[in-house]
Formats: C-alpha cells, sequence, structure tokens
C-alpha cells in the first residue's frame, strides 16, 4: 500500500481523534489555565445591619476582576458550621467561607480547608493581631485569613445609669450587682441587667471569678470553683435580686436582650461589636450615639476579669476547583482597606494593625471604646475540637437559668461531656 493511501486512511481517525479529545477538555485541561469568567461561590454569615458594607466590597472586586465573579449567598451564622461540615462531605461546600474564628481549626483537622500559607507573604501576615491570626493555624500550617475581631464588653445606657444616681459605670462585680438593684429600684429602667441564655455570654461571669473553659494544657476549667461560683452571681442576679427577667425565652433570648437594651427596657448587656450598628438604631440611642457607654467586663473577687475573643476569618474548600482565585478575594476582603471600610460602616474591629492608624478608625467611638478595653479579653480554646463545645454548654446554661439544674451538676455534666470529646479526636 502507497504512503499516500495511509495517509488518507489515518487523516479522518486523527480528526475524529481530535474531536473527542475537545469535548471531553482535552486529556489534561486542568492543567490550562481557564480563559472566561471564573464563579466563586461565597457564603458570608453577616447580620443584616452589617451585610452593606461586604456587598458593596464585593463588587468592588468584581470591578477590578472582571474575570472572577462572586456569587454571594447569605447563610445565617447559626447555620453554618453545621451547613459548611456537610456541604464539605458532600463536595459541595461553597470556594470560600465567613468562618466563626472557633471553627476554623475544626475545620482543618477534617481536611475540608486550603492551606494557604505559599500564597500569603510574610510581611503580610506581620500586620495581622497576633491573637486574631493564632485562630487560623492548625499543626503548623496557616488557613484563613482573619477578617473582625471581637470581644465582649458591657454596654450601658449612660441616661438610665445617671437617673439611678450612678456616675461612673461599674468595675466591680459587687458595684455591678448593686448599680443594678439601684436601676431596679429607681425604676430608672425594666431591668438593670439581661442576657440571651447562651453560654457564650455567660463566659464573662466564669473568668471573673476564676472559672474558666479549657486551659492550654487541656485542663477543663468549666466545673471548677470559680465556674461554679459565677453561675451561683448570676442566678443571684436572677432569683433574688431579681434585675434580669425572671425566665429567659431561650429561643428568643439573643434578640430579647438587645432588643430590650436598645430601646431603654435594660440598663446594661455583655454584647460585642458586631451588634452595635444594630443597637444604635433603637429608640434609647437613634437621636444621641453618645448616649451608649461602653467598659471593661466588671472583675470578680479577686481582682480578675475577662470575655471571650472572638471573631471571623475567611477560609478556602479544599475542593475549591479555583484556589488562586479564592486566594486573591479573601486577600482582598481582608486587605487593610477593606477592614477599614468594614470598620467604619459596622464598628467592628479590624485584624489588621494598619487599620488602626487610619484616622476615621481611631476617631469612631465603639471601635476606641472595645479596643481601649481588649486586653481583658481571654482567647477561647485553639483546638479542633473548639466549635464543638458550646454544644454541651449552652443547654447546662439553659437549665440553671431555668433553675432544672444547681451550676455544679450542670457544669459537671459539661466537663464530663468535654472529656469525651477531647478523647475523641
Amino acid at each position: 500500500m502507497s504512503l499516500k493511501r495511509v495517509l488518507s486512511l489515518l487523516l479522518p481517525l486523527t480528526i475524529l481523534c481530535a474531536m473527542l479529545l475537545s469535548a471531553c477538555g482535552g486529556a489534561d485541561s486542568s492543567s490550562s489555565p481557564s480563559t472566561g469568567p471564573v464563579t466563586l461561590n461565597y457564603w458570608y454569615t453577616e447580620g443584616t445591619a452589617e451585610a452593606p458594607v461586604i456587598l458593596d466590597l464585593i463588587k468592588q472586586f468584581e470591578s477590578q476582576n472582571p474575570n472572577i465573579k462572586i456569587n454571594a449567598q447569605l447563610v445565617p451564622f447559626a447555620d453554618a458550621q453545621a451547613k459548611f461540615a456537610t456541604a464539605a462531605q458532600a463536595g459541595t461546600a461553597p470556594d470560600v467561607l465567613r468562618s466563626d474564628v472557633g471553627w476554623a481549626t475544626q475545620f482543618a483537622s477534617s481536611r475540608y480547608l486550603l492551606p494557604i500559607d505559599s500564597m500569603v507573604s510574610q510581611s503580610d501576615l506581620a500586620d495581622y493581631l497576633p491573637s486574631a491570626l493564632n485562630y487560623d493555624k492548625y499543626n503548623g500550617k496557616l488557613y484563613g485569613l482573619p477578617q473582625v475581631t471581637d470581644f465582649l464588653a458591657m454596654l450601658y445606657n449612660k441616661d438610665v445609669l445617671a437617673k439611678a444616681g450612678i456616675t461612673t459605670p461599674p468595675t466591680t462585680m459587687k458595684d455591678f450587682e448593686a448599680d443594678a438593684l439601684k436601676i431596679q429600684q429607681s425604676k430608672a429602667a425594666k431591668y438593670g441587667f439581661e442576657t440571651s441564655g447562651a453560654s457564650y455570654f455567660a463566659l464573662p461571669f466564669f473568668w471573673s471569678f476564676g472559672g474558666g473553659m479549657i486551659d492550654n494544657n487541656s485542663k477543663i476549667q468549666v466545673n471548677g470553683q470559680g465556674s461554679i461560683d459565677g453561675m451561683n452571681f448570676l442566678t443571684k442576679l436572677q432569683n433574688q435580686d431579681k434585675v434580669m427577667p425572671a425566665k429567659v425565652d431561650f429561643n428568643n433570648g439573643y434578640n430579647n436582650m438587645t432588643t430590650d437594651f436598645k430601646d431603654g427596657q435594660t440598663a446594661m448587656i455583655f454584647q460585642g461589636p458586631w451588634e452595635v450598628s444594630n443597637i444604635l438604631t433603637g429608640s434609647a440611642f437613634t437621636s444621641n450615639h453618645s448616649n451608649l457607654g461602653i467598659a471593661a467586663i466588671p472583675a470578680g473577687p479577686t481582682g480578675v476579669t475577662g470575655s471571650p475573643t472572638g471573631g471571623h476569618t475567611y477560609v478556602i474548600y479544599a475542593g475549591t476547583k479555583h484556589p488562586e482565585e479564592s486566594y486573591k478575594f479573601i486577600s482582598f476582603m481582608s486587605s487593610t482597606s477593606s477592614q477599614i471600610a468594614i470598620a467604619k460602616a459596622n464598628h467592628t474591629l479590624p485584624t489588621r494593625q494598619s487599620a488602626y492608624a487610619d484616622s476615621a478608625v481611631k476617631s469612631d467611638p465603639v471601635i476606641s471604646g472595645y479596643y481601649a478595653v481588649r486586653q481583658v479579653a481571654v482567647s477561647r480554646p485553639v483546638i479542633p475540637q473548639g466549635g464543638q463545645l458550646f454544644k454541651d454548654f449552652d443547654p447546662a446554661v439553659q437549665a440553671i437559668l431555668a433553675g432544672a439544674k444547681a451550676p455544679a451538676d450542670a457544669l459537671n455534666g459539661v466537663a464530663a461531656s468535654w472529656q469525651k470529646l477531647l478523647a475523641s479526636n
């Protein structure tokens, strides 16, 4: 058979193979960069009052990066932890998640997150607050870029305290109790103090009375005498002093606490900066923002005080098909300029030290008020189980406030559950 005849027979086969490879994406299409637009799925968890600036920043990012589109989906904070874990197990998680800092090590230990050490520079990392960045580290690798940091402070209504004859906010738990009683007795407000029923908002009482959660040596402190004393003090405020609601509606406790405070029904609450934008819209503050006072959590009998350090961080799903674009997005969202924009809009605390040099951030009374008491904030346990600790903690605190269990019994139950949790990982 002549060479010409062989070539004439092979040519159709060559064209057919080329067509098949093209239809199937080629033998190794993943190695070729995409020339078309990339869409990143992003789950954000900000509340209604916080979200507008986030959506504006996303528009800015898309404008600067026309080949990257962001499919932003609001996922309620209360649902995000379980929803992301389920989606990651199924291989359907979003490319990027705004994660609570307490979830980062949990997700990283389950291999749901992409390590980003090779993408970020050391000079950039040096700009972040060490306490915020620490939550993103697991087994020597970095898994996120911090967005905001926060902790609980004592918020108080200056006008209400003045009506009760109180000239300065309480700095000790003894004065805190006395002032709450004065407010109640003078009827300056309906309640002297209010809490949500969630264990997170009870933690300041634990630390102020010498208790805690889990120390750096993995020793469980939640059922120690200081923790029990803290809960005994809280139940005294509720049942003996009667300066807070006799019954807490645990399904709506957070909203009730916040609404009562913003409308002047409650004089003092423990709350984080993320809620201040909402609080300032209440009747007690909308026409006079300076009526809002911010102070450290009152100290306990031994002079100790503390509140849980929290915050949020941007993390990338380990199964993302677009790691470079995802990193570009979280790098933009956690940049100094973005953090300044978020801080100015939401009164939240940046995680970048450079953001605090901005004049608008420095002059914001909410940010400066919280930042001034940051030294007494306490880091939550930075362990893979950190995001699961509240599962048993919340029902225990609620049982105590409902009068169903004594503090010691309820907290011993929490300690037993935590012991099993720590041993299982």
